[in-house]
């Protein structure tokens, strides 16, 4: 099956991703359709995290393109991959869409065996958000900028807030930290939420997450955004430019995140048309379109790359 010719570009090392890429042609199968049932979107991370509230709107406006409603479940573990083990259990054609990110293939890579994960059994459809992960420390605190994150980071460990090892931001803070010559290690909590959350009690010392995440204790001034993990200065909040990471000298650490839907491998390809089909029209609802650059998430669909 052919789907998704970005996340060979985006993950260009991975030879994890053994399956083919968009299809061209369809397989004669029954008239109904696959959402005139009731379909699931599992969200493997904790509530109030980008991949949730994303796939949650996801859901409330593809509801209506559907005959039946578009669910969602939030289950937790592993950064991920407690959710994605589950999903390559299922059977092929399951009423289960699986919300997945790039963080799963980095871990694949980095961890090797110890993730009991086969991302053969997992096909990505389409990507519904293309994002920027932002360094933030609290506002009040000492560090003003990414030196003298640095500068800690060689008098002492650094606490990164973050999801597992491997993981897309441990990756580019902990490779970042590690080119500078400093020490950093990650302090792991399930979803965006509880992560910024321990940022700014104190528990860690910076919180690597997307603008959604971020954006509302940026406006309240309890944290401050320092640097983000692109080759492009982040312009969506109020009154700030993030710088990236590349003009500051770490191009390494410029790292692609983000979220797609995907089936269980062996899914009928009609029905992989169909969530295809329904992508389009959720990204072509100014209602979705709007929430998304409302919470600065960059408004992509690659279906053609």
């Amino acid at each position: 099956m052919k789907h998704l010719k970005s996340l060979t570009l985006l993950l260009v090392f991975a030879v994890v991703l053994s399956g083919s890429l968009w299809s061209a042609g369809s397989q004669e199968s029954s008239s109904a359709s696959f959402f005139d049932q009731t379909v699931k979107i599992i969200i493997p991370y904790g509530p109030g995290g980008t991949h949730d509230v994303v796939s949650r709107k996801f859901a409330e406006i593809g509801s209506k393109y559907t005959k039946k409603p578009i669910i969602c479940e939030n289950v937790t573990g592993g950064d991920g991959i407690v959710a994605a083990i589950q999903y390559t259990q299922k059977k092929p054609n399951v009423p289960e869409l699986l919300c997945t990110s790039y963080g799963k293939y980095y871990q694949k890579i980095i961890r090797g065996d110890q993730i009991k994960l086969d991302l053969a059994q997992i096909d990505p459809v389409g990507i519904f958000d293309d994002r920027s992960y932002i360094l933030y420390v609290r506002n009040d605190g000492f560090y003003k900028n990414l030196e003298d994150v640095i500068k800690m980071s060689k008098q002492r460990t650094v606490i990164l807030s973050a999801g597992a090892v491997g993981a897309d931001a441990h990756l580019a803070f902990g490779g970042l930290i590690k080119k500078a010559g400093g020490d950093s290690k990650i302090a792991s909590y399930e979803g965006g939420a509880q992560q910024i959350t321990a940022l700014i009690n104190g528990e860690a010392d910076v919180f690597v997450g997307t603008s959604q995440v971020g954006m509302q204790y940026v406006e309240t001034g309890a944290v401050l955004p320092i640097a983000t993990f692109t080759d492009k200065d982040y312009t969506g909040f109020k009154g700030f430019t993030v710088p990236n990471v590349v003009s500051l000298g770490y191009p390494e650490s410029a790292i692609i995140g983000g979220g797609f839907l995907s089936v269980r491998a062996g899914t009928d390809q009609k029905i992989i048309d169909e969530v295809e089909d329904l992508m389009r029209k959720v990204w072509s609802d100014p209602e979705f379109r709007n929430w998304m650059e409302s919470i600065g998430l960059k408004r992509q669909f690659h279906n053609s790359l």
